[in-house]
């Protein structure tokens, strides 16, 4: 599928008092979202489709918005052919709407969402970016860390799988899960709640803690870094 690389709207207009400016880009509804580039995204889902940023000009200069299908990236463009541009000094802050996002991804920056709805909703960090999600509603509700980056999660996920690879954390005390599923292999943490049941699965030194009264399955049984429903 051509990727179409989306127009610039509006030209730059200075802040007053700080070298600073806007810019709108021009997008479609999109169900899934990478955030690849040293920025802090702002989404809100549930209205129409809209992009806008704002940052120092040089910066803005490189950001691309790359759609491909429902899939929109975020990301810093090159100077050239060869030649790519380093991260900026200071990150840009972008703000995004689309109707329904199902899918976000980190592999760098800050992402911010809320309103994120839906059967399944899959959520993903790798490095040492950071996810931060509220209003969640889904029936699945997936989660994998892989690196020492950060996950915060609340809202609700009927049935949730948390799982992480690394020095990361993952805090899930604010989401409202019926089944859970944990597991971590690394000396990261990861705090959660849990309703009815708890499988936890957990290597090495990280720590797991699940809140609640659920019925607790541990493997290794005999772990004291992990603390189910008590």
């Amino acid at each position: 599928m051509r990727a179409l690389i989306l127009a610039l709207l509006l030209p730059f207009t200075p802040a007053t008092g700080a070298a600073a400016a806007e810019r709108g880009f021009s997008v479609t509804s999109f169900e899934r979202l990478r955030l690849e580039g040293p920025f802090e995204l702002r989404v809100a889902v549930g209205g129409p489709p809209s992009a806008r940023a704002q940052g120092d000009p040089a910066t803005l200069e490189r950001l691309v918005l790359q759609q491909d299908g429902t899939t929109l990236t975020v990301r810093l463009g090159t100077a050239g052919s060869s030649e790519r541009f380093g991260a900026p000094r200071q990150p840009p802050v972008i703000t995004l709407t689309t109707p329904v996002l199902r899918t976000a991804t980190v592999l760098g920056g800050r992402l911010q969402v809320s309103g994120m709805r839906g059967q399944r909703l899959d959520l993903s960090v790798n490095g040492a970016g950071a996810l931060s999600a509220e209003g969640l509603r889904a029936d699945m509700l997936n989660v994998v860390l892989i690196g020492n980056g950060t996950l915060a999660l609340a809202g609700q996920g009927a049935r949730t799988a948390l799982l992480m690879n690394g020095a990361g954390t993952i805090d899930a005390s604010g989401l409202r899960a019926d089944d859970l599923t944990v597991r971590l292999d690394g000396n990261g943490e990861i705090r959660a709640a849990a309703r009815y049941t708890a499988r936890v699965s957990s290597t090495g030194l990280g720590r797991v803690s699940v809140s609640g009264n659920p019925a607790c399955k541990v493997a290794p049984p005999d772990n004291a870094l992990v603390r189910c429903g008590r």
